[in-house]
């Protein structure tokens, strides 16, 4: 079995969550814990060793499909999407779709425009039996599958990219029930779209 986060951290005597800032390479972490933990992660087996990572063999052409619209989220992504495709030598090229709506027509006439040389693609796309053609058709095409923050669990994908947002509602469920301290009443509830999968 796969070692955890928590297995470093008890390996190390380090909190979680140095072990998290350490992983994810955020600030916060002395340079003597970055080494604890980092050997740790390598001693328990937690990260790859160069025998077991796979490259390409020629830089990717990456395409994602984003709803952007009036989004400030999406727009945000979109760009941390370019500027890290752009600093990782093994990206030809990075392409963002901005997806004229949530329907699956809309992600249909955008794959249209699919380049030829695209190896990968990543999308935010609702669960819905037409995308899920849409993204098994581009699968069985050669072409590399990421679903990106609502799952379309059904797609052949190889990867999720985002939360689980079930746990996260349920989250949000139980702290708005102790903000109200026992009293009754009604709540209103705000989503963009229940089509996505993130939002039901």
């Amino acid at each position: 079995m796969k070692a955890t986060v928590a297995d470093i951290a008890r390996s190390c005597g380090l909190s979680t969550a140095t072990v998290d800032r350490v992983l994810n390479n955020r600030p916060g972490a002395s340079a003597a814990n970055r080494q604890r933990v980092m050997e740790a992660a390598k001693q328990l087996g937690y990260l790859p060793t160069l025998d077991q990572v796979v490259l390409p063999s020629k830089p990717a052409h990456l395409e994602f499909f984003l709803p952007i619209g009036s989004n400030a989220f999406m727009a945000d992504l979109a760009h941390h999407i370019e500027d890290y495709a752009a600093r990782l030598p093994l990206v030809a090229s990075c392409r963002i779709h901005n997806l004229a709506g949530i329907s699956p027509s809309a992600l249909q006439s955008a794959v249209e425009n699919l380049s030829l040389k695209a190896n990968g693609v990543g999308v935010i796309a609702v669960d819905h039996p037409r995308t899920r053609n849409i993204l098994r058709e581009l699968v069985e095409a050669g072409i590399r599958l990421v679903t990106l923050v609502s799952d379309v669990p059904a797609a052949p994908r190889s990867a999720y990219v985002g939360i689980d947002n079930r746990v996260a509602g349920r989250t949000a469920a139980l702290l708005m029930g102790r903000f109200l301290g026992g009293r009754t009443g009604h709540l209103a509830m705000m989503v963009g779209s229940r089509s996505y999968r993130g939002h039901e």
